[in-house]
């Protein structure tokens, strides 16, 4: 029996094909890294920019520190008014701006503990203060605090301490300040009114037993 090729689906997959367009993205190293060799660390990310971006809401200033090569920060930039992330690696920066930048979304090179950058409806940095030194971790709770209006949030996300015996090289390298959960809330209470803890397991975000958690994210309100 001669079996023949459907024109009817290759002329429709092409009309898909037509609407997709032609466009590109190129990764940079850290985020090829993590496709390559941890993909499912990916699938974990990106959840908690959605966690972010739905606890942020629509028509927002926000500000992103540590948004590295820009991947996630797409997520907050969808229902904002207008997202600048910032990092101090100037190679992640130059790959952003190349690849996921628009109007809604910019990038600059910056380090948030020396420079002004603004007021903003709320703050995002998500696997950020782990790479902080203990005798600057106050001073950047500080500084989120100062760029956020009476009604901002900031939102904070480090790997729970209790899951480090499970990290690999890679990521134990530059983690040199890592917190419980109970730490990360006296903290932020430092500097907020209010911090709601919460945990996460892979792609799950949930209020349940935070020292069996893989990821604590804090919810911050009230700046001081």
């Amino acid at each position: 029996m001669e079996i023949k090729s459907d024109s009817t689906a290759l002329q429709r997959w092409d009309d898909v094909k037509a609407l997709l367009g032609n466009e590109r993205m190129e990764f940079g190293p850290y985020f090829t890294y993590i496709v390559r060799h941890s993909p499912r660390r990916l699938l974990h990310l990106l959840s908690y920019y959605k966690f972010a971006a739905k606890m942020i809401g629509a028509k927002k200033r926000v500000l992103e520190i540590g948004c590295n090569e820009g991947f996630g920060s797409i997520l907050l930039a969808e229902r904002a008014t207008s997202v600048l992330g910032v990092d101090i690696d100037a190679e992640a920066i130059a790959t952003a701006n190349a690849s996921v930048a628009s109007d809604v979304l910019q990038f600059r090179c910056a380090d948030v503990l020396s420079e002004e950058l603004g007021q903003y409806d709320a703050v995002v940095a998500l696997d950020v203060i782990e790479h902080i030194s203990k005798d600057h971790e106050d001073a950047f709770m500080g500084r989120i605090a100062q760029m956020l209006g009476p009604r901002g949030i900031a939102i904070i996300g480090t790997p729970n301490i209790t899951s480090d015996q499970y990290a690999s090289p890679v990521t134990r390298i530059g983690h040199i300040n890592l917190f419980s959960a109970e730490r990360l809330a006296e903290l932020a209470e430092r500097k907020f009114g209010n911090a709601f803890l919460f945990s996460a397991n892979d792609e799950m975000v949930h209020t349940g037993f935070s020292p069996l958690a893989h990821y604590l994210i804090a919810l911050c309100v009230g700046p001081r």
